[in-house]
């Protein structure tokens, strides 16, 4: 049976097998976010039993005299011979002390086995038996034998006084260290000379502490006896000897991620973005999911000004009181930040993306993290993947809860957080779409927006925009489920948040979700300043825009009123219009476009009256369907052309868009525009319809 250990007063007793968990934590600092590094699952099992064996004497030993002859003795550096594995930490050498302990990372030698000797900084301690033993009496030497890699590191205390009132020895001990396996064995034999004199009062077992790590793990036995029981907590008082051939063994049960290292605590997507307009969002997230998003050099979350620089340190603490997450397992809760019930504790923080592994190709980012909750022995495991693609306005968001066997309680779980808008921090409250297909946010004149789009999944069980204090106050025991509250007063001063059930069944479901930052008509349309319209002529308003179209967004028209201009194909009266994109999907309107649009009268079609007076210059060229001589006598005034018929007619060239069909027009060129209606002159740079306008009597 394998158990992790949780915290120093915690305790279990276990009979023969028993899996116990030591470890040591180092952090590093990694990168600049202040991001570090931990072992992944700080709990190394061991597995104990015991057994009666003989003991055998060390022989041709390296003999350390001053241990034997000084009560408060302990040894300099001494050579393993190979590498053993203590915990999470690899070690070479040991030192020996006086009375009955070996350690690893400092030299050691207290007589006075007792909880506040733990204290010691970067304390590791094998202690087979611990107590005032060893005064000027007996002999300590150690030994490696056999072959890599199965070497054995033995250490002795021979004929050892168990007591300082002893008038001889009466106990021999040693601890067996093996190569490969990092197996653990303390074996014990009674001298000849058995009667201690004066109290005793040892501990055997063994420590495993970090001076960052307030949690140190240990482990104790209860007794000398052949079967003793294995605690977590302190022992140190046993005083019987242990049997001769008595053997306790410890045997390390590797575990591949419990000393795999893993980041933790702040880490930002798209650093150093998020300043203009076109290179996207920067978004921050502390070590327990806490968010501030850096959109057009705006921090988008209240309180603007803090970015999570303690993100790592205090991960559940800004930018606001009312951010965050909050997960629930029936009516317990677990916050990632400000978002909480009325009792809850925080999640516990397993892993973050390491920093420099985040941007997963150029402009593409994925960041995951993990964070778990324990209630009743069974662990909730919550991950959190963001999916950012630079430079758009959104990034996916993931939630994946894994349920574990043996649950019987809903699990719940709410994002939410207080909305900024851009520095305007108010503006009302809005939801769009269809169950469970939808979209709820807050938006305001400004073309500011923030919402939450549901993607795919586990649907939500609610949704809430509303003032922002009140999004706690409906996360209440035992609904922990948003009421579809809306508020959509321009004045209120907004957050908004999602809230999902996830059920009682074991197993692992996932919540997909886009966080948005930037209506998809974020931008406004880009057109020309001016524009002109002749007399009696349409204006086609679209010729004007320079920049394409949104996609998802559609294009609108106002006239200066504010009016919809119904078809700006076909625009027939000057004055001021403007472009706008619109978005039916996110309940939103970009900033606006002006362009000013003149009447334009140096464009109207006129003509000269037909020549009356002079001399008759003749036709150029003659076309007739009737019985001509070659030469008739005709009076033909100043004609270029003649054509006549009885019954024919003449038929211009019928185009359906001159523009868009003759690729190479001439200037002069005459056809019949088919969509207009109308025969059509080309000036030599456009094509426009004859029409009377006036007559043209300059000389």
């Amino acid at each position: 049976m394998e158990y992790p250990l949780y915290c120093f007063k915690k305790s279990r007793l276990f009979f023969l097998v028993i899996l116990i968990s030591l470890f040591s934590i180092p952090i590093t600092a990694q990168q600049d976010t202040g991001q570090l590094t931990k072992q992944l699952n700080p709990s190394i099992p061991y597995a104990f039993s015991s057994e009666i064996t003989n003991f055998a004497y060390l022989n041709g030993g390296i003999v350390v005299p001053e241990i034997g002859a000084e009560r408060l003795a302990k040894s300099g550096k001494l050579p393993l011979g190979f590498s053993f594995q203590f915990g999470c930490q690899t070690y070479s050498e040991v030192y020996a002390g006086s009375h009955g302990t070996l350690s690893f990372n400092n030299s050691f030698y207290s007589f006075f086995n007792s909880s506040n000797e733990l204290k010691e900084p970067n304390l590791t301690l094998l202690a087979p038996l611990w107590d005032e033993s060893g005064l000027k009496s007996g002999t300590f030497s150690y030994s490696t034998a056999g072959t890599a890699p199965r070497r054995v590191f033995t250490a002795e205390w021979k004929n050892w006084k168990w007591s300082r009132y002893a008038d001889s020895g009466t106990i021999s001990f040693q601890i067996k260290l093996y190569e490969g396996t990092n197996t653990i064995e303390y074996i014990y034999n009674k001298e000849p000379h058995n009667s201690d004199s004066g109290t005793k009062s040892a501990s055997i077992g063994m420590f495993n502490g970090n001076a960052s790590n307030p949690e140190a793990k240990q482990l104790w036995l209860d007794s000398s006896k052949e079967n003793p029981l294995v605690s977590t907590t302190f022992v140190q008082n046993i005083d019987v000897h242990p049997a001769s051939g008595q053997l306790y063994r410890f045997t390390r049960k590797d575990n591949e991620d419990s000393c795999r290292i893993v980041y933790y605590g702040r880490t930002i997507i798209n650093v150093n973005h998020g300043r203009t307009a076109k290179d996207g969002l920067e978004i921050i997230l502390s070590g327990a999911a806490n968010m501030q998003v850096r959109k057009d050099n705006i921090n988008q979350i209240y309180s603007p000004l803090n970015e999570l620089s303690l993100g790592t340190s205090m991960p559940y603490g800004p930018p606001s009181s009312n951010h965050g997450i909050l997960l629930s397992v029936g009516r317990t809760s677990f916050y990632g930040g400000g978002l909480r019930s009325s009792v809850s504790s925080g999640l516990n923080i397993i892993s973050s993306t390491k920093q420099s592994d985040i941007e997963v190709s150029p402009g593409y980012f994925v960041n995951e993290i993990k964070l778990s909750a324990v209630k009743n022995n069974l662990t909730y495991y919550l991950t959190i993947k963001y999916t950012y693609n630079s430079p758009e306005n959104g990034f996916l968001v993931d939630y994946n809860i894994i349920i574990p066997k043996g649950n019987t309680e809903e699990v719940k779980f709410s994002h939410g957080w207080d909305t900024y808008l851009k520095g305007s921090d108010k503006g009302p409250g809005f939801v769009s779409g269809s169950a469970p297909n939808l979209i709820v946010g807050v938006s305001n004149e400004s073309s500011s927006y923030e919402a939450i789009e549901y993607m795919g999944g586990v649907p939500w069980s609610g949704y809430y925009s509303a003032v922002y204090n009140g999004m706690s106050t409906e996360l209440r025991q035992p609904a922990m489920t948003f009421n579809n509250t809306i508020d959509k007063d321009s004045n209120t001063d907004n957050a908004i948040g999602i809230s999902i059930n996830f059920g009682k069944t074991p197993g692992s479901y996932t919540s997909s979700n886009k966080f948005v930052f930037g209506c998809e008509t974020d931008q406004a349309p880009i057109l020309s300043a001016t524009g002109s319209i002749c007399k009696g002529r349409v204006l086609d308003l679209n010729s004007l825009i320079k920049s394409g179209t949104p996609a998802g967004a559609v294009l609108i028209w106002k006239d200066s009123k504010g009016a919809d201009v119904t078809n700006p194909t076909a625009v027939t009266v000057a004055g001021t219009y403007s472009a706008y994109y619109s978005s039916t999907k996110y309940n939103c309107i970009s900033p606006g476009g002006t362009t000013i649009i003149k009447e334009d009268d140096t464009c109207e079609i006129c003509y000269k009256p037909g020549v009356i007076n002079g001399k008759e210059a003749g036709s150029q060229t003659f076309i007739s369907t009737l019985n001509r001589d070659n030469n008739p006598k005709l009076k033909l005034s100043n004609g270029a052309l003649i054509l006549e018929s009885k019954e024919k007619g003449f038929a211009i060239s019928k185009i359906v868009s001159p523009e868009k069909d003759i690729t190479v027009p001439v200037e002069g060129m005459l056809v019949f525009d088919i969509t207009s209606n109308c025969l059509k002159l080309y000036n030599g740079s456009t094509w426009n319809c004859i029409q009377q306008a006036c007559i043209d009597n300059k000389k």
